[in-house]
């Protein structure tokens, strides 16, 4: 498969612009309306003055920029004053606020009194296992998995801690700590689903270990009020001391957030002094443009009434006809260059040579399209399809990939991104009298990779216009990595 190869027929193109014709009218239309405007303007402007013009074109601009200048220092100061400083102020006062709970964090915290160099550690690590009913024997390996899963979970649920272990641990601990501080040295985790690991950090491994054999036999407990048929069997423990490089980096990355919060702090305090400072100077600003303003407001209108004077008549329709006619030619090539870029652009496939040209799989069928178009016969030989009625066509197709498949080892069905319910290829598939089944799109979840289980061979069945290279390319990535083979493509 070539996906960076892209092959354009000068017949797919005249197809794409069939398809297009009114897409190709209206912006004829509208290029041709607008460059006769534009030809009309030109004409009821050539004789007057460009002297005039241009001095009365300079004054207008040079009003309206510093109107726009006016308005826009009055927006900033308005910004500033009933936005910015605002938010800013409240978010300087939360940042405060915020700084002082992360020190006070930082002091009271026994996870950040732990060197990461040095970090006394107890870890056990342990299996869980339960007697399974026997009515579970005709799924036996999903109903164990999810009886492990669920034993799992509720091993991992032991946190938060209840008020009465939480004091056994702190009495382990020695320590009178906050919970949340207490909680921060200790994690259970499930291990692919049948296995539990429990962690224990502390200054003293040897305290570490007790608390994480407190904690073995507080699940072992649990459990057996939960399910009495649970068992638990050790497969490691370690304790000692070890480098913790995620407790470091969890260290390093706090204290320099405290230090890049702070440096923000002070960086929003300097901000709202600026502001203020702005403020001020666009108030002058704005005094001393508005006195400029009058000024040229004065010379335009004496300038205008001399443009008053000078009237000039002169037939427009000449220049309409001819700028009209340079519209239609550049709204045609417009329109054109749409298309192509569209075309080559898309990404969609078009035809039957899309994607014969871009993939090694044979096409087993191309099914009539439903949408109609002025020129469809024309579009239909440019792109290789059939001029058959329909009905022969859907017929012809399914009798091909039966044909096909009748020679094939194992269990076919297809796959692809369409609608069931559309018209052809629910046809087709009456056709193929229920010998090749359709299993939905493999690409919207797990639900439609599952159907494909028990088949060894797919058929594709790609919609022109709609479906993607991207996603056919995702397709047959999955089709492989399910280790099934891709029979051929069918064309909707």
């Amino acid at each position: 498969m070539n996906n960076s190869e892209i092959q354009i027929r000068f017949s797919d193109v005249m197809a794409a612009f069939l398809k297009s014709l009114l897409l190709v009218f209206c912006v004829m239309i509208l290029s041709g309306a607008i460059c006769a405007s534009f030809g009309a303007y030109k004409a009821r402007h050539v004789s007057i003055d460009p002297t005039l013009n241009e001095k009365i074109a300079t004054l207008k601009k040079n009003i309206s920029d510093k109107k726009d200048l006016v308005s826009r220092l009055e927006k900033e100061s308005n910004t500033f004053e009933n936005i910015s400083i605002p938010y800013t102020e409240k978010k300087v006062e939360r940042d405060m606020s915020l700084n002082s709970t992360r020190r006070e964090y930082l002091e009271n915290s026994l996870f950040y009194d732990i060197d990461p160099f040095n970090c006394g550690t107890s870890r056990v690590t342990f299996a869980v296992d339960t007697a399974l009913p026997e009515v579970a024997s005709e799924d036996f390996a999903k109903t164990r998995s999810d009886a492990l899963r669920r034993i799992s979970a509720a091993c991992t649920m032991m946190t938060p801690f209840s008020d009465e272990t939480m004091e056994t641990i702190r009495y382990l601990m020695n320590t009178s700590a906050d919970k949340k501080y207490v909680e921060e040295l200790i994690s259970i985790e499930s291990k692919d689903d049948q296995f539990v690991e429990i962690c224990v950090y502390n200054k003293d491994p040897e305290i570490a270990k007790k608390v994480a054999d407190y904690i073995y036999q507080k699940i072992i407990y649990e459990l057996g009020l939960i399910d009495p048929n649970c068992t638990t069997t050790v497969i490691s423990t370690f304790t000692g001391y070890e480098v913790n490089w995620e407790m470091n980096t969890t260290h390093v990355s706090f204290e320099d957030s405290l230090l890049l919060a702070e440096k923000q702090l002070a960086t929003d305090q300097d901000s709202i002094a600026k502001m203020y400072t702005t403020i001020d100077e666009n108030n002058k600003k704005i005094d001393e443009t508005n006195t400029e303003i009058k000024t040229l407001e004065n010379s335009l209108a004496s300038n205008q009434r001399k443009l008053d004077n000078v009237i000039a008549s002169s037939s427009v329709k000449k220049s309409m006809f001819k700028y009209g006619i340079i519209g239609l030619i550049l709204g045609f090539v417009l329109a054109c260059a749409l298309i192509y870029v569209r075309y080559v652009l898309g990404g969609k496939v078009r035809n039957r040579s899309d994607l014969l040209t871009r993939y090694p799989f044979p096409l087993l069928g191309v099914l009539p399209s439903r949408k109609k178009h002025l020129f469809n016969r024309w579009i239909k030989r440019l792109e290789g399809d059939s001029l058959y009625p329909d009905k022969d066509v859907i017929s012809s197709a399914a009798a091909n990939i039966l044909a096909v498949t009748s020679s094939e080892e194992g269990k076919i069905c297809m796959v692809g991104p369409i609608d069931e319910k559309d018209p052809n290829f629910s046809e087709m598939i009456k056709a193929l009298d229920g010998k090749i089944e359709y299993k939905g799109n493999i690409l919207l979840g797990t639900e439609g990779i599952k159907n494909i289980d028990d088949y060894d061979k797919v058929i594709l069945v790609e919609k022109r216009n709609s479906s993607r290279y991207d996603a056919i390319n995702e397709e047959v990535s999955r089709i492989k990595t399910l280790r099934k083979d891709v029979l051929g493509m069918v064309l909707l």
